[in-house]
């Protein structure tokens, strides 16, 4: 019985069984049959190459992140300070133009300017005397000392 190869050739089994005219033929017969595994697992392997890559990219991103975080968390601390130490409490915008720019000289300038014209008090830690109003009721006035502290 005559079947035909792969290659086109027309052969004859001696058991019946043989698909293949020769072991080339059979070599190239199986190639063709699981190519199209082989070509997923190539391209499985690139994926895990890829995911590989992408690992890394994301572990720089976060030490990048991270890195970002510290810095912002510095100058919100300074920005914080220098609030404290020249007496412009409300004023966290100003005071950020100030340190963005570098220019603490001028901003302890401007403090000062705001202090010799009154806009900024002097923090006195003293207690201060508070009259009470429940005083009328009972026919003198009470006094209380309240800690600024």
């Amino acid at each position: 019985m005559k079947k035909i190869c792969i290659c086109g050739k027309e052969f004859e089994s001696k058991t019946g069984k043989a698909r293949y005219c020769s072991q080339k033929c059979r070599f190239k017969g199986y190639y063709q049959t699981h190519k199209e595994l082989w070509h997923f697992n190539s391209i499985k392997n690139e994926n895990k190459v890829a995911k590989k890559e992408q690992k890394k990219i994301e572990a720089e991103q976060k030490r990048i992140e991270a890195e970002n975080k510290a810095k912002r968390e510095k100058r919100r601390n300074d920005i914080n300070r220098l609030m404290a130490e020249t007496g412009l409490k409300n004023k966290y915008g100003l005071v950020a133009s100030f340190y963005d720019t570098n220019n603490l000289e001028g901003l302890y300038k401007y403090a000062d300017y705001l202090k010799s014209i009154g806009e900024i008090k002097e923090d006195i830690n003293e207690p201060k005397i508070v009259k009470s109003h429940g005083g009328k009721i009972t026919g003198g006035l009470d006094y209380f000392m309240i800690s600024t502290n």
